[in-house]
């Protein structure tokens, strides 16, 4: 059974108030009075009532994270975020709660934040109704936006370097030897899509590497979306050395499709991810992977809202963090 104020006023013989404002802190409480409440109530076990910490406060001290993707298909990724969003969430006396709105319904999301059952808001979503984004803005309710940058300067985001990623993880491949480079894209991810795109690109023309559009094929978040790129990559007169993933789910869909055919990894193709998940241990060879920094989004994203929840008035932060380069066995120079 909880000890309640009441407990700890009756066993000391002092009123509720008395025993209320001792343990909140308040200056008309002689120092002696608070000692013996706090030592009282930490030797009957007294825990404060979170319920009426936040009704005083006018606050949940909670914090939305909310996908409108089936979380089968982050799971990696958010196993991988969490640990830093909890972690920083628990450090700041927040909680963080999950919600899915799997049939894209913007209003589910509005309806919980106005109906004030959350603190503040993360986005983390494979696109956005820009009206969502407005009304959110509209009711200056804080928010902030995981893995896509948005190009509205009133919006804060938090994103790994996508183009940067990119541009290395292709810069490498080309150093290796490899000039004919497949990439495969995620149309419906946008501005991450667009700057993966570009990145490769780049990379690409400062080699003084044509563009080849036969090299590049769509994937999209259903199960084996890697396979009918590498078919396609595969039927082409002069296949490619390497592919290069747009994430690492679609790598290992490309690394069984070429073993199916009996391609030799990386002997005959190297093939590349990108995000840095545990399914690149997953394969053989191991994969390489540009590694996106999970614990570290999680952790900034969750320090962002809480900023924005202590003064929504703030101007939006827009944070692009460094992405890693991890070789393993699944490149090599080609034949």
């Amino acid at each position: 059974m909880s000890v309640s104020i009441t407990d700890i006023a009756k066993h000391l013989k002092l009123s509720n108030s008395t025993v209320s404002k001792a343990l909140n802190g308040y200056s008309d409480v002689s120092d002696q009075t608070r000692e013996r409440v706090m030592q009282t109530a930490q030797d009957m076990g007294y825990q404060p009532s979170a319920a009426a910490r936040s009704l005083r406060r006018g606050r949940t001290d909670k914090i939305g994270l909310f996908l409108n993707t089936s979380i089968e298909y982050v799971v990696d990724y958010l196993s991988g975020m969490i640990p830093g969003a909890v972690m920083t969430a628990q450090s700041l006396e927040m909680n963080l709660l999950i919600h899915t709105i799997t049939d894209n319904d913007p209003q589910h999301l509005l309806k919980v934040c106005r109906a004030g059952e959350i603190d503040g808001v993360v986005l983390f979503s494979t696109h956005y109704d820009e009206r969502t984004i407005e009304a959110l803005i509209a009711d200056k309710f804080p928010f902030v936006v995981m893995g896509r940058a948005i190009s509205d300067p009133r919006v804060s985001y938090v994103v790994p370097d996508y183009y940067a990623g990119s541009y290395e993880g292709t810069q490498y491949l080309i150093e290796l030897g490899h000039t004919r480079i497949a990439f495969t894209t995620r149309p419906e991810l946008t501005t991450a899509n667009e700057a993966r795109l570009q990145g490769y690109l780049d990379a690409l023309t400062d080699a003084g590497i044509a563009h080849d559009d036969d090299l590049i094929a769509p994937t999209y978040l259903i199960e084996d979306s890697g396979t009918r790129a590498t078919e396609t990559f595969l039927r082409l007169q002069q296949p490619p050395t390497a592919i290069f993933a747009f994430h690492d789910l679609v790598a290992v869909n490309v690394i069984n499709t070429l073993h199916k055919q009996g391609v030799r990894i990386p002997e005959d193709i190297s093939v590349m991810g990108f995000d840095g998940l545990r399914a690149g241990f997953m394969t053989m060879p191991h994969m390489t992977t540009v590694a996106q920094p999970l614990a570290d989004i999680g952790e900034r994203v969750i320090k962002r809202v809480h900023e924005r929840i202590e003064n929504p008035d703030a101007e939006a932060t827009q944070d692009t963090l460094p992405v890693e380069l991890i070789i393993r066995g699944s490149t090599a120079p080609p034949k």
